[in-house]
């Protein structure tokens, strides 16, 4: 079976080096309350609603095989009882449903990432594959890697870090840049806030800085859960102790709950405060008093 993408975004400036294509994957391995893909999270395709769109055409409840949608005051989808298949989505001519995740071959993707071949070359910019954790789907990555490395596209890929080595070891060999995230550093608050084991995540990071992987670290800022509890110093003194020169700040903003209620996503609504000016420098100096560069983005 292919993978299931759920977006591939053109013109990107923000994931990886000059003008790039982010191809999203489905499907996740860790379930971060604060996701701002929440739709990437399952791996199977979901049945987004934009009530905001929808003009309360009854097509769409004709359309469903499974009787799951109703039309009252407002447009509901029994959840239980839809399948994904995306029948209902065909036939909104609105737009206020939408299938969120498409099977793609490795050629339809190629013929995508081509398609603005003459814009990574004038900026810097190729490829960057997100999610989602696209290291879930390696195998199919590795493939499409070996096709950019030969046509000289620049290559990235955002991951949480939480995968296995021996599946994603290949990849680096093709691999010009590795966004790698670190959310939280003590395992058992890993485990519990983000399902995610940071013993495991740790250890990819020490193989890849041993290898000299092309690796750049992020961190989420996200109030009452990474910047809690002395979290931010103990990564700032573990990159110090890593020799990291730089690391990404990925300030907390809630776009992603938004997208989580189209889905129905069983995530928590957080409804934290977004950073002030004076917070962003504070959340900042653990890391700048160790002498690592900050990059910031807003």
């Amino acid at each position: 079976m292919q993978p299931l993408i759920f977006d591939i975004q053109r013109f990107s400036i923000h994931d990886g080096d000059g003008i790039r294509t982010v191809v999203f994957f489905k499907g996740c391995n860790m379930k971060c309350p604060w996701c701002q893909n929440p739709e990437s999270i399952d791996h199977r395709a979901e049945i987004a609603f934009y009530a905001d769109k929808c003009e309360g055409n009854a097509d769409c409840v004709t359309a469903c095989p499974k009787d799951a949608i109703t039309i009252g005051s407002e447009m509901h989808i029994d959840r239980s009882l839809c399948d994904r298949c995306g029948k209902c989505t065909e036939v909104c001519v609105s737009e206020a449903l939408k299938l969120i995740g498409r099977e793609y071959s490795k050629e339809k993707v190629m013929e995508e990432i081509l398609k603005d071949m003459t814009y990574y070359q004038v900026s810097g910019g190729g490829v960057t594959f997100s999610g989602g954790e696209p290291s879930l789907h390696a195998d199919f990555i590795l493939e499409i890697l070996k096709e950019c490395k030969e046509l000289g596209i620049h290559t990235n890929i955002e991951t949480n870090g939480y995968f296995k080595w021996e599946k994603f070891e290949p990849l680096l060999s093709y691999l010009d840049q590795i966004f790698f995230d670190l959310k939280i550093l003590e395992d058992e608050q890993s485990k519990m806030t983000t399902g995610g084991n940071s013993q495991v995540i740790f250890s990819n990071m020490d193989k890849l800085i041993e290898r000299n992987a092309p690796v750049e670290f992020r961190v989420p800022l996200v109030p009452e859960f990474t910047t809690a509890n002395g979290n931010i110093s103990a990564l700032a003194q573990l990159l110090k102790e890593k020799q990291m020169k730089k690391v990404h700040l990925l300030p907390y903003h809630s776009m992603g709950e938004t997208k989580g209620e189209r889905v129905c996503s069983p995530l928590p609504k957080l409804n934290l405060p977004l950073f002030t000016a004076e917070q962003l420098q504070n959340v900042q100096r653990p890391f700048t008093s160790r002498n690592i560069q900050t990059e910031l983005y807003r």
